[in-house]
């Protein structure tokens, strides 16, 4: 059954829910962030119904009882007009987000004296689980950096697109907002605007740099207005968007005859990941490359349940090394 906000009087959660997003916008959160917290404290609202027109009188058990009802009675799609519901249940990361989200929100009303006391204060909260996501073999990778694998009009954009994936890591959200002023070829870097609106500085290889420079000299169309200043745009001229780069990385893989892995941007950048440590990069020059904020954050891209630690225990061994040494 799907959840609907219901009239609560005068609406005394869904107000403070506003003052908080009006907070969060202060403070520069971006708007992204901004509507997914209010879908998640939303649906809250919804759910506690005319029985708490009060987020003073909020209860942990209340608090409770809405995360057993995500686990175990919301269906995957439900609550999101943008996708169709599927007849799995929230996974372990969305319902650990929605907690997370809650926590956030009642830890923000009890700073701004809304309330004495956040009922979550001290409160576990689902444990976020550990997914192994697959990232492209090596042979799956020379095929997406092959020049001959991009056809039409637009090869050479979605060929370079795809290097930039793969060599830096870059968020998607990234690509579609990287100006051609914020390149430094000469640096071999470009700075990106990333989560939280924080700048980074994010290098690149020398085959990337050559890539993108050739196509912002000589294939990058010309900007329908003296206002574009994004690097990739499509043929009219304006800059392409999140849904055509997941698009063109879906077809791309598709069509070389990938499966079984998510086929979309964000396993270039679990690649790039991968690829960066196994070949002797280290995690704290990664979390800056990727601009996470913390080392656990990193670590949960690499994913350490495959053949490669058979790899690295044969090249490492202390006896074996001992034994060649002797």
């Amino acid at each position: 059954m799907l959840l609907e906000v219901v009239d609560m009087g005068g609406g005394t959660i869904l107000e403070v829910v506003e003052q908080y997003l009006l907070s969060c916008r202060a403070e520069a959160k971006s708007p992204k962030t901004i509507r997914w917290y209010r879908q998640k404290l939303t649906l809250f609202a919804a759910c506690l119904g005319k029985d708490t027109e009060d987020v003073a009188n909020i209860t942990r058990g209340q608090v409770r009882r809405f995360l057993t009802h995500l686990q175990y009675d919301v269906k995957a799609g439900q609550n999101n007009p943008r996708k169709p519901e599927r007849g799995e249940g929230l996974s372990g990361h969305t319902v650990h987000g929605y907690a997370w989200a809650l926590r956030a929100f009642l830890s923000w009303t009890e700073r701004d004296r809304i309330i004495e006391r956040s009922p979550m204060r001290g409160m576990k909260i689902p444990k976020l689980p550990t997914l192994i996501m697959p990232s492209f073999s090596k042979e799956e990778v020379r095929a997406l950096l092959d020049p001959d694998t991009y056809q039409g009009e637009m090869k050479v954009r979605n060929h370079t697109m795809m290097v930039l994936l793969l060599d830096t890591g870059i968020r998607v959200s990234e690509l579609v907002g990287l100006k051609v002023g914020d390149v430094h070829f000469r640096s071999g870097c470009f700075v990106v605007c990333g989560k939280g609106n924080k700048q980074r500085s994010v290098p690149m290889g020398r085959i990337c740099q050559a890539l993108l420079n050739r196509y912002i000299r000589r294939q990058r169309p010309e900007p329908a207005t003296p206002t574009v200043a994004n690097v990739f745009l499509t043929q009219q001229g304006r800059p392409i968007t999140q849904d055509w780069v997941y698009k063109i990385v879906a077809r791309t893989c598709r069509g070389l005859g990938i499966r079984g892995k998510r086929l979309g941007p964000h396993t270039c950048g679990h690649t790039f990941a991968k690829r960066f440590l196994m070949n002797g990069g280290d995690l704290l020059t990664l979390q800056r490359i990727l601009g996470h904020s913390s080392l656990e954050v990193v670590r949960a891209y690499v994913d350490l349940n495959t053949e490669d630690p058979l790899v690295q225990q044969r090249r490492f061994s202390p006896v074996d090394c001992l034994e060649a040494a002797s």
